[in-house]
């Protein structure tokens, strides 16, 4: 009896003293906790700084775009079914309109370039495409009126041969909201900003007018 208890008492003692403490056997787990939330934290901060230098350059791209744009001679307009349309800055002026008196319209010349891959040249907006559209227009933002003078098709370099409607008053045309003419018009007198001489805010429409016209025009004041 004593002999089997002996070995009873043995037994147990061995258990006790093979078995890790509770806090050493922990322990393994408590420091792969910490590593894994050290990794998530230097993620994250990776994450930040990743997305953090995404819209530094998205902001250095459009600054430069903006910039490149300012100095172009071709001036974006917008893109509608498959082109993008470009006011040639150079060639585009304010001119008198025949038989107006002092009333000023917009000769505009538009450049239809296709969005096809390899259809524009390296060098942006500048670069002659291999193939392009160029249209001419009449502009009058008084009236909000539009007349379309000529088209060609070119390609490689246009010939300075062109076929064009002659000036006429009954070649103006009226804007219909939503066409393309109505989006040109308005891109074109955006980008043309106000004619040479011509008065802004409450004076606006008073170019050519004397002290004693505006007086009576807007005071029904009569001298």
């Amino acid at each position: 009896m004593k002999r089997w208890r002996g070995l009873a008492v043995g037994a147990v003692m061995l258990l006790v003293f093979a078995a890790p403490p509770a806090e050493t056997a922990a322990q393994p787990d408590a420091a792969g906790t910490t590593e894994q939330q050290a990794d998530a934290k230097a993620q994250r901060s990776a994450d930040r700084a990743a997305a953090k230098a995404e819209k530094k350059a998205a902001r250095a791209a459009k600054k430069a775009e903006a910039k490149r744009e300012k100095k172009a001679r071709y001036k974006t307009l917008f893109t509608d079914n498959g082109f993008t349309y470009y006011l040639d800055s150079k060639n585009s002026r304010w001119v008198p309109r025949p038989n107006s008196g002092s009333e000023r319209m917009i000769e505009a010349w538009v450049r239809l370039v296709e969005n096809t891959e390899g259809n524009t040249a390296e060098g942006g907006t500048d670069a002659r495409p291999s193939k392009y559209f160029l249209e001419h227009y009449y502009i009058s933002p008084q009236r909000r009126e539009i007349m379309f003078i000529s088209e060609l098709e070119v390609t490689g370099r246009p010939e300075n041969a062109i076929k064009e409607r002659p000036y006429e008053n009954a070649n103006w045309e009226k804007l219909v909201p939503g066409s393309i003419e109505d989006d040109l018009f308005d891109a074109i007198v955006a980008k043309m900003k106000q004619a040479p001489g011509e008065r802004s805010g409450v004076l606006s429409g008073t170019s050519g007018m004397s002290l004693r016209d505006m007086l009576e025009e807007f005071g029904r004041i009569s001298l």
